[in-house]
């Protein structure tokens, strides 16, 4: 069962917005690509906030600073542990891109891009 949707996608966006602590992480701009199998979406963290996430074409990878690829259960036991995706990326190396500057977005924004996959996975709480 695939543990992404663009509907949990969509709520951990309104999360992050509504979360004044997501806005304290800084300025981000990264496009990061999700991939689960044969689903890829793409997720507009801009400014202060997540602008987009849209489910694309795998051809259009290529528009992302860099991509999460994992499988099913890579997704199931990452949103559920809690664990950092940098420390996941070290044991795993699941973060790619076709160059390394763009690689080096995921490190400068990582904060900002563990904060919505906390959201994704229900950990923070949207304000009321």
């Amino acid at each position: 069962m695939s543990e992404l949707s663009i509907n949990k996608l969509e709520k951990a966006k309104d999360a992050v917005n509504a979360d004044p602590a997501f806005r304290k992480l800084g300025n981000v701009d990264v496009k990061m690509a999700l991939k689960e199998g044969d689903s890829v979406w793409l997720v507009t963290l801009a400014g202060f906030s997540c602008h987009d996430v849209q489910a694309i074409d795998s051809r259009d990878i290529r528009d992302a600073s860099f991509l999460v690829d994992m499988t099913s259960a890579q997704w199931k036991a990452f949103l559920k542990s809690g664990e950092s995706l940098v420390d996941l990326d070290r044991r795993e190396s699941v973060i790619k891109s076709e160059n390394l500057r763009k690689e080096l977005d995921f490190l400068r924004y990582h904060l900002s891009v563990q904060a919505f996959f906390d959201a994704c996975a229900g950990r923070v709480a949207a304000a009321a």
